[in-house]
């Protein structure tokens, strides 16, 4: 007997002090509480420099310093005043699941070794192209997230388009156009794929903070007329800095007249398909040839809960193209089974489907569809807010859960207002009132937040603008 396996009366014991601590991050945070922690980087260094035990020691004592040192010390994603990054408060199922997900430990890489996950996992592939509209011969993966995602969809694009590239490397001048709101991660796909990021080519947004198709067809135009090859043109479902969804329409009209390959980064909001309020601003997205969804934010799943999709299963068969007869097993008969491994830049690769199909079984698609929708009305209730404020500026409408805006009040220059801006964001997140980011938008520094939190309601929207207002009168303004 191995009493760290077979010991099953005290493996149950620790495994509901474990639930218990996670449970307690759920309960509602004390009045005053903050919603991260205050202590400096170095101080939760040196909390956690010890090297392991060579014994080990007892559980309750290592909860003990797990809750110490660890959650007390994290950011509170399910504090009502969390309004931070595209980061969620994880159903908390969805959460629990995970404990059977790394028991069972299985390995997605070949069929053999996850027999039912793999079988999970192409259901649920399944589903999620039949929602966006792709045809039977779609196929996807799970991956880590939305930029493993948008490199395997540019890979699938090369793929199709340049059959021998895997093997001889990139053609010379390949470019690759897309939005300036378009998230990093394409840049990054680019620069990872050798290309260079001089190769992106960042076309101009609409004044709602789009990537404008004519300006995507305009530079379609330039690049042919310099005899450069085009990879992809990457279209944007939920932008990052602003949440604005491409007009995904317009941009597959401009792709089909010229041949390119069509990439959507529906990262943030390809959940939307699950609305039936909000399934119109993806409009158009059936007509990609790839895209990258993340179940882990609008779908309220713990990370990394994400897929790509690939329109034709055989572009996505050729991405990855490589010979492990230790691990890759030809199928025989008229049943055989699919090695996902194949089609992922992850061999090792756990079997999170599992866990998103707990979720989605016993909370179903309309509970997650009106959670997102509650974070859309509460951007539009802030925007509301916002615009009677005479001391604060948005500066879009929402487009979806994500709204930025500035602390204006009168006298000041934009130089000073932008100093404002951080110095704003600095000392409210520091106060424990709440937390909140920024960004750059059309060069101007601006508050953002993202309404992610299903506990957050309409009166946190009004501590938020209380709360900003009153950390502003501390700040030495010129």
């Amino acid at each position: 007997m191995n009493r760290h396996y077979d010991d099953l009366e005290s493996i149950r014991a620790a495994g509901a002090a474990l639930l218990d601590e996670a449970i307690r991050l759920l309960e509602p945070p004390a009045p005053g509480a903050a919603v991260t922690t205050r202590a400096r980087p170095s101080e939760l260094a040196r909390a956690l420099a010890s090297p392991p035990p060579a014994a080990g020691r007892p559980l309750a004592e290592v909860i003990a310093r797990l809750r110490a040192h660890v959650a007390d010390e994290s950011i509170r994603l399910a504090h009502p005043m969390y309004m931070g990054h595209q980061v969620c408060p994880p159903l908390p199922v969805a959460a629990l699941a995970d404990a059977v997900v790394s028991m069972l430990n299985q390995s997605l890489a070949v069929w053999e070794m996850s027999p039912a996950g793999s079988t999970l996992e192409r259901a649920l592939i399944r589903w999620f192209a039949s929602l966006a509209g792709f045809g039977d011969d779609a196929e996807g993966s799970f991956v880590s997230g939305g930029s493993a995602g948008n490199l395997t969809g540019l890979l699938a694009a090369r793929a199709a388009r340049f059959p021998d590239a895997w093997s001889r490397g990139n053609p010379r001048g390949l470019a690759v156009v897309t939005g300036r709101q378009s998230h990093y991660s394409i840049a990054r796909a680019v620069g990872t794929m050798g290309l260079g990021t001089d190769a992106v080519v960042a076309v101009p947004t609409t004044p709602e903070g789009t990537t404008d198709p004519r300006a995507v067809a305009d530079a379609l135009d330039a690049l042919e007329a310099q005899d450069r090859p085009v990879l992809a043109v990457v279209g944007t479902a939920g932008s990052t800095p602003t949440g604005a969804f491409d007009d995904l329409v317009a941009l597959a009209d401009v792709c089909k007249a010229r041949d390119v390959w069509f990439h959507v980064d529906g990262a943030h909001g390809a959940s939307a398909l699950l609305s039936p309020r909000a399934r119109h601003l993806v409009r158009g997205i059936e007509r990609a040839d790839s895209m990258s969804w993340d179940p882990h934010k609008m779908m309220f799943q713990p990370l990394s809960t994400a897929v790509v999709l690939v329109r034709e299963r055989r572009h996505l068969e050729r991405t990855f193209q490589q010979d492990a007869p230790y691990l890759f097993h030809a199928g025989e008969g008229d049943d055989p089974p699919i090695d996902a491994g194949a089609w992922t830049f992850q061999c090792s690769r756990r079997a999170d489907s599992i866990r998103l199909w707990v979720a989605l079984e016993y909370y179903g698609t309309d509970a997650i569809a009106q959670l997102f929708d509650h974070t859309l009305d509460l951007a539009r209730a802030l925007h509301e807010r916002l615009v009677a404020a005479p001391d604060f500026e948005p500066m879009h409408r929402p487009h979806s859960n994500i709204l930025c805006f500035r602390y204006h009040p009168a006298g000041l220059d934009d130089l000073s207002l932008d100093r404002l801006q951080d110095r704003l964001r600095a000392r409210y997140n520091a106060s424990g009132r709440g937390w909140i980011t920024a960004t750059t938008l059309e060069g101007r520094r601006v508050l953002r937040v993202t309404l992610i939190n299903p506990r957050t309601e309409i009166e946190h929207l009004d501590r938020l603008i209380e709360g900003l207002r009153e950390e502003a009168k501390g700040i030495a303004v010129r």
